[in-house]
């Protein structure tokens, strides 16, 4: 089966013009669930006679444009570039950058401020409550208030997605929070939506850049798709890491010394498993609900509940199930049977993570996958 032809479209940040395509090599962009996805690639400026009529240094300016990665004419990747390195001896410009969630780490949780000058105490007083809000609207409402600011409207879409699941948060003025920091713990406490920022082919060529929130999960549930070793796996990585796992865990919120609230789950069934005792702790400062903080110590010993295990998949993207029929998100059933799981293994996962490589030889990707059951660690 033939190769895939990739483009990468150069835009401007804020309005979102395509200014140019650019040559690039070496690319690799990912695509990760609850989480800001990466991008690098290698401009060579002696390679290519057209980079002669370009203006490298404009049209890869840090924080002021942006990357679209297009695969057969469909938009797969967007993101801000954040970082460029220029080397005079190799002519090469290395580019780097991130997709739209890492413009919100940049981005605080607050009302639109008056103009300057502003009272020492003005932004500690202000303060962004949600009271009994469904939580796809809530996210939905982090990203909008950010883009309520002057400057800050970077023309991210919306879907109307709802998982009928009530959240009650408070942000306030003196915490300073990260709005993307904010969507990550909304999506890591149980039941919360999975969240992921992306692009969409939009009217006459544009790329629209949007914000996908699950109900509560993204993704194909089931089995639909297989990979199997002597198959369509190329190579797998099985990592596997007990250092956070704990069948005990607190949870500790807005408060200091003895007047500190902390919350504690705890799985004794591990203790008949012949699993030890494992405890760890984790700071929600902002937090002072009793079932917010509750609900972040169950989610975080849910987490821990076993040795970390997120093996990955090296498949090629033009062998079935192709790119574009599977997504960060989907349900997939991985087969292997080898030297290392001599039992041999059959069992339900996740796709959490996508690392795309596109060469002049093959595409390989690389899938980072998390157990749905209790079989694989």
């Amino acid at each position: 089966m033939r190769l895939p032809t990739y483009a990468y479209l150069v835009a401007d940040l804020r309005s979102g013009r395509v200014l140019d395509e650019l040559p690039l090599t070496g690319v690799k962009y990912n695509k990760p669930l609850n989480d800001s996805g990466k991008f690098s690639g290698t401009w060579d400026l002696t390679r290519h006679p057209s980079s002669t009529r370009r203006d490298p240094y404009e049209l890869t300016m840090p924080a002021r444009r942006a990357l679209y990665v297009v695969r057969d004419d469909r938009p797969m990747w967007g993101g801000i570039i954040w970082t460029r390195k220029y080397d005079s001896s190799s002519h090469k410009v290395e580019v780097a950058g991130a997709d739209w969630w890492s413009y919100f780490d940049h981005r605080k949780v607050l009302p639109v401020l008056p103009a300057a000058p502003l009272p020492l105490d003005h932004v500690a007083g202000l303060k962004m409550a949600a009271n009994d809000v469904e939580q796809n609207d809530l996210a939905r409402a982090l990203v909008q208030l950010a883009q309520t600011h002057a400057g800050g409207d970077i023309g991210i879409e919306f879907d109307d997605s709802r998982s009928f699941i009530y959240r009650d948060r408070t942000y306030t003025g003196h915490e300073l929070s990260s709005v993307g920091e904010a969507l990550r713990q909304l999506a890591a406490v149980i039941n919360g939506p999975d969240i992921m920022f992306g692009v969409a082919p939009g009217t006459g060529g544009r790329v629209r850049r949007i914000m996908r929130v699950g109900t509560p999960r993204l993704g194909q549930t089931g089995t639909a798709h297989v990979w199997e070793t002597g198959g369509n796996i190329v190579n797998y990585t099985w990592p596997s890491d007990a250092t956070r796992m704990a069948t005990r865990t607190f949870a500790s919120g807005d408060g200091m010394a003895e007047g500190t609230p902390i919350a504690v789950a705890e799985d004794v069934d591990k203790y008949a498993q012949h699993w030890p005792l494992l405890e760890s702790e984790q700071g929600y400062t902002s937090v002072s609900d009793a079932d917010t903080l509750q609900g972040h110590a169950d989610a975080d010993q849910l987490v821990a509940r076993l040795p970390v295990a997120l093996p990955t998949l090296t498949v090629r993207g033009n062998t079935a199930p192709y790119v574009g029929e599977w997504d960060t998100g989907d349900d997939v059933r991985v087969v292997i049977r080898d030297e290392f799981i001599r039992r041999g293994l059959d069992t339900a996962m996740r796709i959490v993570d996508a690392q795309y490589a596109p060469g002049e030889a093959a595409e390989t990707v690389t899938i980072t996958m998390s157990p749905l059951i209790e079989d694989a660690a």
